[in-house]
């Protein structure tokens, strides 16, 4: 686990991939036990409150192929940037698969939020970046981008109102936790969109006081 080995302060400084799109706003993580590293993150880093959303599909185009991955996504924040733990529960291709394949768990990429997803993504491509996983859900579009030399991705993610309100309600409760709060689950089982849950979630955090 590259996480185990000191380097976890420095997962929460990472250097932008790209420039000119913004600051940082989340930083994703794929990790081999999504209930293990939520608690780990809370003793080692005081992180909390945690939002788990369970079975979230991701019909996307993935290396020019279609694709449907399933994950487990924890949510937190330190200050104003959201730490994103994801856990594939199935064998879909993606990129979070070829980090499990691998076996080299950790910090998986970094994520800015676009007021106009499509242009910035034209815009990374004309600077030479690749478009390696493309997904499409309710009309929003989240994007993963990479060097073609490989290195880690970055995601672009759309500021709707909706990821707004999420990242607001977030931070918020971060400032108030207490180390005690329960994590907030929610199953999407039977709800095929994270965007779907989105109200919820939003939600879900002012219930932390």
């Amino acid at each position: 686990h590259a996480m185990h080995n000191g380097c976890m302060n420095d997962a929460l400084n990472p250097e932008p991939v790209i420039d000119g799109f913004g600051p940082v706003r989340q930083l994703g993580h794929v990790v081999e036990d999504i209930d293990t590293e939520i608690e780990r993150w809370k003793r080692e880093e005081n992180l909390g409150p945690w939002m788990v959303m369970r079975n979230v599909h991701l019909p996307c185009i993935y290396r020019g192929k279609k694709s449907k991955p399933v994950i487990n996504v924890g949510l937190a924040y330190r200050g104003e940037t959201q730490i994103e733990l994801i856990q594939q529960i199935n064998e879909d291709p993606s990129p979070y698969l070829e980090v499990i394949k691998s076996g080299n768990y950790g910090l998986h990429h970094t994520a800015h939020l676009c007021d106009n997803i499509h242009k910035d993504v034209d815009r990374a491509v004309g600077q030479g970046l690749e478009v390696v996983c493309d997904i499409r859900m309710m009309g929003a579009r989240y994007v993963y981008l990479q060097s073609p030399d490989g290195g880690p991705y970055v995601e672009f993610l759309p500021a709707s109102l909706m990821m707004r309100s999420m990242f607001k309600q977030g931070i918020a409760a971060s400032t108030r936790w207490d180390g005690k709060a329960k994590n907030m689950t929610i199953n999407l089982q039977n709800v095929f969109t994270i965007l779907g849950s989105m109200p919820s979630a939003a939600g879900a955090w002012l219930s932390q006081r």
